[in-house]
């Protein structure tokens, strides 16, 4: 797609200088014909107009052999010839770095106007007429594209920012994504090998069991590492190696964790991928803090539509909580994924024991983000 554009930018320049070639010629030929009908020699008419030709290749250079030409001609008698400098003289102002310009506008001024003031044998007030007539037909132009440059340059600056910026969200956003992924299945792997640990002599079969689900945990951690990392390498817009977790696997991650879930999903509709991902890692982070804060061996989530176009998320549990449990860093990141939809993220403890996490988030059913 890069290699197109640059392509199609590249026709489009050629195209523009084989216009501006052929301008300069009809030009020049004006320029001549209307020499040889005057006083003035041809060749520096046709000199004024022959740099417009490469204006946009070269706009400094063209515009110092175009006021070279414009002033011998005013010396020499040949008038009207500020239509190709004017032209120039709005290339240097849009192409070229603003000092640039600016001292090219300036040189030109004082070359013309110096022209005049020497070939001016008329009354002095005639002489400034044709200076002031002079510069504005250079000024105006020369401003305008100035102006045009000014906007192409904040337009490739808010571009480049605008990039910036969805680049540094799309890292934060893979980032929290590893967090998830990481934090939870960490948690449950280091809760099995635990548990693995107390019955391997008494009990092999639960040990058995345990490593089994440490076994499962790790492989769909890592299957969803793989995932997150081939969102780093893939182009924008692709999609990463494998798909994000949905509503559906939710069972899967209840099956998984470290306690007893009783799981329930009663939506009216079907949810956009993203909404689902986010109730999904909701749900995956709730549980983590179950199996790492809570002390309890069970909880309850609940995913529901209480009222049309909300979502909400409901995990709670009976647990007492752990000794220096918590840092607020699972929570933030729900409260930021909730924010990300406009939603609404409470956390505490339940009048009657243990803690619940509530999740509101408002929908649109069965758009696709």
């Amino acid at each position: 797609m890069t290699d197109r554009l640059v392509v199609v930018r590249r026709m489009r320049r050629a195209h523009w200088v084989a216009v501006d070639a052929v301008a300069a010629l009809l030009l020049a030929v004006a320029f001549g014909a209307a020499a040889l009908a005057g006083t003035g020699p041809p060749a520096v008419a046709v000199a004024a107009a022959l740099p417009v030709a490469a204006r946009r290749l070269w706009p400094a250079p063209m515009l110092v052999t175009a006021v070279t030409a414009v002033t011998a001609g005013l010396l020499a008698g040949v008038e009207a010839l500020y239509l190709p400098l004017a032209v120039i003289l709005y290339t240097v102002g849009a192409q070229e770095p603003r000092r640039r310009a600016v001292m090219g506008l300036v040189l030109s001024l004082a070359a013309v106007a110096a022209a005049l003031g020497l070939a001016g044998g008329s009354a002095w007030s005639q002489t400034v007429s044709a200076v002031t007539f002079s510069w504005l037909v250079m000024g105006l132009p020369w401003t305008v594209g100035l102006a045009m440059g000014e906007q192409r340059s904040h337009a490739a600056r808010a571009a480049r920012q605008s990039a910036e910026r969805a680049v540094a969200d799309e890292r934060l956003r893979i980032a929290r994504e590893l967090h998830d992924v990481v934090a939870h299945s960490m948690s449950l792997i280091t809760m099995r090998a635990g548990v693995a640990g107390l019955v391997a002599e008494t009990r092999p079969r639960e040990a058995r069991e345990a490593l089994r689900l440490i076994e499962v945990t790790g492989r769909a951690a890592m299957g969803e590492i793989r995932a997150a990392l081939g969102m780093l390498r893939s182009e924008p817009g692709q999609p990463g190696t494998r798909p994000a977790p949905r509503l559906t696997d939710l069972h899967a991650l209840a099956a998984r964790a470290a306690v007893r879930v009783d799981l329930s999903v009663d939506l009216d509709a079907a949810l956009s991928e993203g909404l689902e991902l986010t109730v999904y890692r909701i749900v995956q982070e709730a549980l983590t803090n179950v199996v790492k804060h809570s002390g309890s061996s069970c909880c309850r989530v609940r995913v529901t539509s209480p009222e049309p176009g909300v979502v909400e998320v409901e995990v709670t549990d009976d647990g007492e909580g752990l000794p220096g449990a918590g840092g607020g860093h699972g929570l933030a990141g729900m409260r930021e994924r909730c924010l990300m939809y406009g939603g609404s993220l409470t956390a505490g403890p339940r009048p009657d024991g243990g803690f619940r996490v509530l999740a509101r988030l408002p929908c649109r059913h069965g758009e696709s983000s």
